[in-house]
C-alpha cells in the first residue's frame, strides 16, 4: 500500500545546492570516522584480551567484556555506510548496491540494537555498582558472574525486541517495492502497510524517548555514584585523620573501587557525547510532519546531525581510556 497521504511542512523554499559538492558534514565524517575507527578496534581488542586473560573474574567482567563486543559492532557496521560516501563510484556498480540493499536492514537492526544493549548494560552497571557501595555485604550474597549473565542476556533479549520493527519494515518494504531498490529507511514509507506504517510512527517517537529515558537514568545513577563516593571518602578522612592510622585498602577493594570510577567515567562520557545526537533526533522530529513546530535549514542539521554521529561513535570507541585512567587491576 502507497502512503502517498503523508502531509508535508510548509517551510521556506530552501536555495538548489550543487550536490555534486561535499558539505562540511562530509569533511566530519570522512575525517573523524577513521580514527574512532581505528581507536575503538584497537581500544576494545585490548579490553577483550586484558579481561578475557583475568584469572579473577567477577560480574564487572561480564559487564566490561559484553559492553567492548557491543561498542566493536556499533562503530564497525557504521563502516557499512562510511564507504559510499569515501567511494562514491562504488555505489554505481549494480552488484554492490544490491549487497548495500540486502544487507541495509540488516545492518541497520543490529547497530541499533548494539547500542541500545551497550547503554542499558551501561545502567545496569551503573545500579550493580550503587548497590555495591551502598549494600557491600548483601551484594557479596546476591551477585554472581552466572547472575550477571543472566542479567545481560535480559538487556541483549529487550534490545532485540526494542529492534525488531528495522528489518521487518526494511525487507517488507524492499520486497514489494516496484523495482527493488530503495535507498534508505526514508524510501520504505510509501511501501508499508498502515499497520507497519503506523508501527514505523510509534518506533521513531520511542526510539527518541528511550534515547532521553537512557540519558536521564544514566546522568541520575552518575550523581548518585558521584555522591555515594564523595560521602564515603568524607567517611574516611574523619575516621582516620592521620594517613598511617588509616588501613591497608584490600585488592578486593581496590577492584570495587576501580570499578566504581570507571562506571562514573563512562556514564560521564555517555552524558556528554549523546547530548548533541539526542539534541540533533529532536530537531529533526519537530521539523517534519505532523509537528512542523521548528525549522532549521537542511544544510545546518546535516552538519549537526554529522557532529551528532561522530560524538555518538566517540561514546563507543573511548573505552580504553578511561579503562586506563580508573582501572588499576590491569596486569603488567
Amino acid at each position: 500500500m502507497n502512503n502517498d497521504s503523508i502531509t508535508s511542512c510548509n517551510w521556506p523554499v530552501e536555495p538548489a545546492t550543487n550536490e555534486t559538492l561535499p558539505g562540511p558534514d562530509y569533511y566530519v565524517k570522512a575525517i573523524l570516522f577513521p580514527i574512532i575507527l581505528a581507536i575503538n578496534t584497537v581500544g576494545n581488542f585490548l579490553i577483550l584480551v586484558v579481561l578475557g586473560t583475568d584469572k579473577n573474574k567477577t560480574s564487572v567482567h561480564v559487564y566490561l567484556i559484553s559492553v567492548a563486543c557491543f561498542d566493536l559492532s556499533v562503530v564497525w557496521l557504521e563502516l557499512y555506510t562510511y564507504l559510499p560516501l569515501v567511494l562514491p563510484d562504488q555505489v554505481k556498480d549494480e552488484t554492490y548496491l544490491r549487497n548495500f540493499i540486502n544487507f541495509y536492514g540488516a545492518q541497520t537492526f543490529w547497530q541499533n540494537t548494539s547500542m541500545q544493549a551497550s547503554n542499558w548494560t551501561l545502567i545496569v552497571f551503573g545500579l550493580e555498582r550503587l548497590y555495591a557501595t551502598i549494600r557491600p555485604l548483601q551484594f557479596r550474597t546476591a551477585m554472581s558472574i552466572r547472575r550477571a549473565i543472566y542479567l545481560e542476556l535480559v538487556v541483549v533479549m529487550l534490545a532485540v525486541l526494542s529492534n525488531l520493527k528495522y528489518p521487518i519494515s526494511w525487507y517488507y518494504a524492499l520486497q514489494h517495492s516496484p523495482d527493488l531498490a530503495l535507498q534508505d529507511l526514508a524510501a520504505e514509507a510509501q511501501y508499508l502497510t498502515p499497520g507497519l506504517f503506523g508501527w514505523e510512527n510509534v518506533q521513531n517517537k520511542a526510539d527518541i524517548g528511550i534515547q532521553i529515558a537512557n540519558w536521564i537514568a544514566i546522568f541520575t545513577i552518575d550523581c548518585c555514584l558521584l555522591t555515594v563516593l564523595h560521602r564515603h571518602l568524607e567517611t574516611r578522612k574523619t575516621l582516620f585523620h592521620a594517613p598511617e592510622r588509616a588501613p591497608a585498602v584490600s585488592r578486593s577493594s581496590q577492584s570495587s573501587g576501580s570499578a566504581l570510577r570507571l562506571v562514573i567515567a563512562c556514564s560521564a562520557l555517555y552524558v556528554f557525547t549523546m547530548a548533541l545526537p539526542i539534541t540533533c533526533n529532536i530537531l529533526l522530529i519537530a521539523k517534519e510532519p505532523p509537528h512542523c513546530s521548528y525549522y532549521i535549514t537542511t544544510k545546518t542539521l546535516d552538519l549537526l546531525s554529522g557532529l551528532g554521529t561522530m560524538s555518538l561513535l566517540v561514546n563507543y570507541s573511548a573505552g580504553i581510556f578511561l579503562y586506563c585512567l580508573t582501572w588499576k587491576r590491569s596486569p603488567r
